[in-house]
């Protein structure tokens, strides 16, 4: 999955995304204490990504 497309979904969702130093981190406003890194690459393992959108909780 393109990782563009990731971060579509995860702002459409209210997340926000933060640069860090090796990945980007995802913060959501009413979800204190949840951060999902989000690894620097064009293309994103399948598995990967189903497991940052899991996390999300979106789908």
């Amino acid at each position: 999955m393109k990782r563009r497309d990731i971060d579509k979904k995860l702002k459409s969702g209210g997340w926000v995304i933060t640069p860090g130093k090796k990945h980007d981190m995802a913060k959501h406003p009413n979800k204190p204490g949840i951060k999902i890194p989000l690894p620097r690459h064009k293309e994103i393992n399948e598995y990967t990504a189903k497991g940052i959108l899991e996390t999300a909780g979106l789908k």
